[in-house]
């Protein structure tokens, strides 16, 4: 299960229903390369699927990519 801390509200995660997390890189002209990452959510009101952005930024590093992704997301074990 992913706990996601989102731009629009941090700490708190998205609808229970996450169904996948995106991670986008984009290589800008200048060598450095901007990141986006977005989940995708069940509605719960409906049958449709919603995309939030968790967090974007332009980094110089595979690392700084990295910890962009750990600043926003912890992978935890399932409920039962």
């Amino acid at each position: 299960m992913l706990d996601i801390q989102t731009v629009a509200s941090p700490g708190r995660a998205p609808a229970s229903g996450l169904e996948s997390l995106r991670i986008e890189l984009f290589p800008l002209a200048e060598g450095r390369v901007f990141v986006s990452l977005t989940a995708t959510t069940l509605d719960e009101e409906g049958p449709d699927l919603l995309d939030q952005e968790i967090a974007c930024d332009k980094v110089a590093t595979i690392d700084d990519v990295l910890a962009l992704i750990r600043a926003h997301v912890t992978i935890a074990a399932r409920p039962n």
